[in-house]
C-alpha cells in the first residue's frame, strides 16, 4: 500500500484545511477545518469514498494543528460519522476547539462575531459538538504515542496558545506537518520549537505568506512602531481606535504588544478594551499562564457601544475580518463616520471579507460603505498592518533548510507563480535537485 498525502480542502488555498494521510497502512486526517466566504463550507470528504475509504470511521486517527476554525470547523461532521475514531491535540487546542464550536449554538452566527450564518451547517447540534470534543485526547508536546503503524509527536508551533508541529513516524517514513507556526517568539507565545536531527522524509507546510510579497512586512519590530505612532496619533485627536482581531491569538497577541509599549514608555497610557468572542478567549490563556486582563486591558463594559462616543481609546474585537453583525462590524459602523477614529487591520483578509472590501473602498477614496446591511459615510482612517503570527517566504525556507526533508509539500497558501515572492520557486532554486517540491492542488494525490 503506497504512501499517499491527499487534499480535501486547503491545498491551493486557505481554508477548510483537511488532508488525508495514508503512511505504513495507517490512514490520518491532519486538521478539518471549514471556509468561511463560500457556500461550499467543508472539504470534500466525499472525495475520500470509493478508493481511498469506505467512510470516516476506517480512519485511524485525526491530528488537530490548532484551534482555529478554518482548521477544525468540521469536526462535529467528522466526529458523527467516525465516532470510535481518536481525534488528538493538545489540551489548550481542545479548551479553543470547545470554545469556538459551543459558541456556534448560541445564535446564527458565533454569538460574538467569528463565523457567519451558521444554520447552513445543519450538523452543527449539542450532541454532535459534545461527541467531537470528548473523541479529542489531549497529548504533550515532545511525550510520543503510538497510532496503529505510527508514533505521533507534538512539538510547539508558535502561532496560537496549543499551537502544534505534528510529527509522525513509521518504518515507510517519517512526516512532519507544520499547521500554522511563527518563527519569532511572540508576548502570548514562543516561536516554534523542534528538536535537532528529527529524520523528516516529508514536510507538510503552511504557504500563506509564501507568494504573497505585499501582505507581509518582514521587520516586526519596525511595523509594531508604526502602528503605535498611528494609533498615537488619534488618540491625541481625540478619536477611538478599532482593531478587528481574530479573536484567538492575535487579539491577545495585539492587546499585550500595546500594554507593553505603555508601560516601557513608547506610549502614553491609554484604555483597552477587550469585546467580541476575543474577550472570552481571554480567560483560556489566562487558565494557561498568559496573563491578559490588567490596569491597561479590560473586558468591555455592558452597554459600552452606546457611550463609544466619549471613548479616547483602543478597541479590539472580533471579527478580525469584520464580519456582518459581529461586535467588531458593530463598532465600526459606529466609528467610520468620524475623521477622528480609525480601524486598523492587522492581519491576514480573505478576498471576499467585508475587511478586504472596506481596505479597498478607502483606498480607492469611497464614500459609503455597506456593514450590518447599512450605509455608512466613509470618514475613519482605515489602514492595515501587517503583524500576522504566520510565517513569510524567508520562514519558510529557513524550517525547510532545518528539517532538509526528502520532499516538501506546500499548503494553506494562494500559489501566484509570476510573483517576485515565490517560495515553491525560491525552494527549487536553493536546493536545487535534493528535495522534490509540490504544490498542493485539492482533490490531486501525491505519493511518496
Amino acid at each position: 500500500m503506497r504512501n499517499l498525502f491527499f487534499p480535501i480542502g486547503g491545498g491551493n488555498e486557505i481554508g477548510a484545511s483537511c488532508y488525508f494521510i495514508q503512511l505504513n497502512g495507517t490512514k490520518f486526517l491532519l486538521d478539518s477545518g471549514i471556509r468561511l466566504h463560500t457556500d461550499s463550507i467543508y472539504p470534500s470528504f466525499h472525495s475520500l469514498y470509493g478508493n481511498l475509504l469506505d467512510g470516516l470511521w476506517e480512519l485511524d486517527g485525526i491530528l488537530l494543528s490548532h484551534g482555529h476554525i478554518d482548521h477544525v470547523g468540521s469536526l462535529p461532521f467528522v466526529a458523527e460519522e467516525a465516532q470510535d475514531v481518536p481525534i488528538y491535540a493538545t489540551l489548550p487546542t481542545r479548551e479553543i476547539v470547545d470554545l469556538q464550536l459551543n459558541e456556534s449554538l448560541t445564535s446564527a452566527t458565533f454569538s460574538h462575531g467569528e463565523l457567519i450564518d451558521f444554520p447552513r451547517v445543519k450538523e452543527f447540534t449539542a450532541l454532535r459538538i459534545q461527541r467531537a470534543i470528548e473523541n479529542i485526547t489531549p497529548i504533550e508536546w515532545g511525550c510520543p504515542i503510538t497510532c496503529e503503524t505510527c508514533q505521533i509527536t507534538f512539538y510547539p508551533a508558535g502561532h496560537i496558545l496549543g499551537a502544534s508541529m505534528v510529527y509522525i513516524k513509521s518504518d515507510a517514513g517519517n512526516i512532519l506537518f507544520t499547521g500554522d507556526f511563527t518563527p519569532f517568539d511572540q508576548l502570548t507565545v514562543p516561536k516554534y520549537q523542534l528538536p535537532d536531527n528529527l529524520e523528516v522524509d516529508l514536510l507538510i507546510t503552511e504557504s500563506t505568506y509564501g507568494y504573497q510579497e505585499s501582505l507581509y512586512v518582514g521587520d516586526v519590530d519596525e511595523e509594531q512602531e508604526h502602528f503605535a505612532q498611528k494609533i498615537e496619533q488619534h488618540l491625541d485627536s481625540g478619536g477611538t481606535v478599532l482593531i478587528p482581531a481574530f479573536a484567538i491569538g492575535r487579539s491577545q497577541e495585539l492587546a499585550l504588544i500595546l500594554q507593553a509599549m505603555i508601560r516601557n514608555g513608547r506610549l502614553k497610557p491609554f484604555t483597552i478594551y477587550m469585546g467580541g468572542l476575543a474577550q472570552i478567549a481571554c480567560n483560556i490563556y489566562e487558565e494557561n499562564g498568559v496573563q491578559i486582563f490588567g490596569h491597561e486591558i479590560g473586558k468591555m463594559p455592558q452597554g459600552f457601544i452606546e457611550t463609544i462616543d466619549d471613548f479616547n481609546g483602543v478597541i479590539i474585537a472580533s471579527s478580525g475580518m469584520l464580519l456582518d453583525n459581529s461586535v467588531s462590524a458593530q463598532y465600526a459602523e459606529k466609528l467610520l463616520p468620524d475623521q477622528r477614529n480609525a480601524i486598523f487591520f492587522s492581519g491576514y483578509l480573505d478576498e471576499e471579507s467585508p475587511g478586504r472590501r472596506l481596505e479597498r473602498l478607502y483606498k480607492h477614496r469611497g464614500q459609503r460603505f455597506q456593514i450590518n446591511e447599512r450605509e455608512v459615510p466613509v470618514q475613519a482612517k482605515v489602514d492595515t498592518y501587517r503583524l500576522s503570527a504566520h510565517t513569510d517566504s524567508e520562514g519558510i525556507l529557513s524550517l525547510i533548510e532545518w528539517v532538509v526533508p526528502k520532499k516538501v509539500i506546500f499548503v494553506h497558501g494562494y500559489p501566484e507563480y509570476k510573483t517576485n515572492v515565490n517560495v515553491h520557486r525560491e525552494t527549487y532554486l536553493r536546493f536545487q535537485n535534493q528535495i522534490e517540491v509540490h504544490q498542493a492542488n485539492n482533490g490531486t494525490p501525491i505519493y511518496f
